[in-house]
């Protein structure tokens, strides 16, 4: 089925992925055998790498590498080539565990971790009105750049995904943060 059957099927999924719902580490999630097929995946390689999948996706390479990165929101289209790709439910691409699930990449980097832990309003918003076609590349730089002067903000007030997560996880540990 078309991505515009698969919309009209599922509308609260294709109203969660409008809602900017989607997060990065989801599509991550979705190349990871164990991710799929539990215990018996774990042990499975990951055929999922090289040129093939974004061709696949219905994009240039490296767009679905900028996915995963939160650098650009997939379009419905290309999600729900994602999903078959990768025999990931449409359903399981919006239920992913909490937007804290581990210090998934970038641990090093507040901005690349703030960037995978869900995507940027603006950026989803580029996407969204372009609906159903593709953002431009000046519409999508715009996007990037105000979501990378907003994480930035965040950090210096510390309120960026990664300042938090960290504080949370030494809160339930006791441990103090060194002086």
């Amino acid at each position: 089925m078309d991505a515009v059957g698969l919309a009209a099927e599922h509308p609260a999924l294709f109203a969660q992925w409008q809602g900017g719902v989607l997060r990065p580490t989801a599509i991550t999630l979705a190349f990871e055998p164990q991710a799929r097929a539990g215990r018996r995946g774990a042990a499975a390689s990951t055929v999922f790498v090289g040129e093939w999948v974004d061709v696949a996706c219905g994009v240039q390479e490296p767009a679905v590498d900028r996915w995963e990165q939160g650098l650009i929101y997939p379009t419905w289209e290309q999600l729900c080539k994602l999903s078959a790709l990768t025999r990931t439910p449409l359903e399981k691409l919006f239920t992913t565990p909490g937007p804290f699930d581990g210090l998934r990449g970038c641990v090093h980097d507040p901005l690349g971790f703030a960037l995978r832990q869900s995507f940027h309003t603006a950026i989803v918003a580029a996407t969204i009105d372009a609906h159903p076609g593709e953002a431009s590349l000046e519409e999508i730089a715009n996007a990037i750049d105000q979501a990378i002067t907003d994480i930035q903000d965040q950090i210096e007030m510390k309120t960026d995904p990664l300042t938090i997560y960290i504080n949370a996880l030494l809160a339930e540990t006791n441990l103090h943060r060194p002086r």
